[in-house]
């Protein structure tokens, strides 16, 4: 399948999104290497296929707010049942991102995401409104996607401070955060890789 974007593009999204990855991190007290070694992962397999799939859910969206019509299933071939998809610089779910939210405010992490009221998990209004600034707006995305990085965290290991973390717990954070794993699974350990190429430190733990 195609590819969106070359090596050398993802290297240069990088770097002209240096300085605002060392800002979020910073809001939420996460090592920026841990979010540039996530980008180095998704975005050179960002494909045509993704394209598409992004297609039919904002095309879906627009069914939505004219005819009322909703069945969310995250892994539907209808595709007039598709809802959802991972979207943006850090191939997120709006879902995923909507628990990651929710579980930031929960343990007090500032965000700063310019969402007005409380979101509902499953409430078609906060999915439609989530996935489309994930899909729009640079910013959102990788600020959900640093959070994710934190709720995975605490799924994986109790903590929510990803530095503190072992070899392992790391390894364990990057599988979950490209899926609904309790194990390390090979992008996890490539993910690892990527933190440690990006400046990250080596656990002695």
């Amino acid at each position: 399948m195609i590819r969106r974007y070359s090596n050398r593009r993802v290297r240069r999204i990088l770097d002209d999104n240096s300085a605002l990855i060392e800002s979020i991190c910073a809001s939420c007290r996460l090592t920026p290497a841990c979010l540039r070694a996530i980008l180095l992962m998704e975005l050179p397999e960002i494909n045509l296929s993704d394209t598409l799939a992004d297609l039919l859910v904002s095309l879906n969206w627009q069914r939505y707010s004219r005819f009322g019509n909703f069945v969310l299933d995250r892994h539907t071939r209808n595709p007039l049942h598709k809802f959802d998809s991972s979207t943006g610089y850090g191939q997120i779910f709006a879902q995923v991102a909507i628990e990651a939210i929710l579980f930031a405010e929960s343990e007090g992490i500032p965000v700063l995401l310019g969402i007005p009221g409380e979101l509902l998990p499953f409430n078609p209004d906060d999915l439609k409104l989530v996935w489309s600034r994930l899909h729009r707006d640079r910013v959102f995305n990788l600020s959900c996607a640093a959070l994710n990085l934190i709720h995975a965290a605490f799924q994986m290991t109790g903590r929510i401070d990803v530095e503190g973390c072992s070899e392992e717990e790391k390894k364990l954070i990057f599988s979950r955060y490209n899926g609904n794993v309790r194990k390390i699974t090979p992008y996890g350990e490539r993910a690892y890789q990527r933190y440690l190429e990006c400046g990250g430190s080596p656990s002695e733990a």
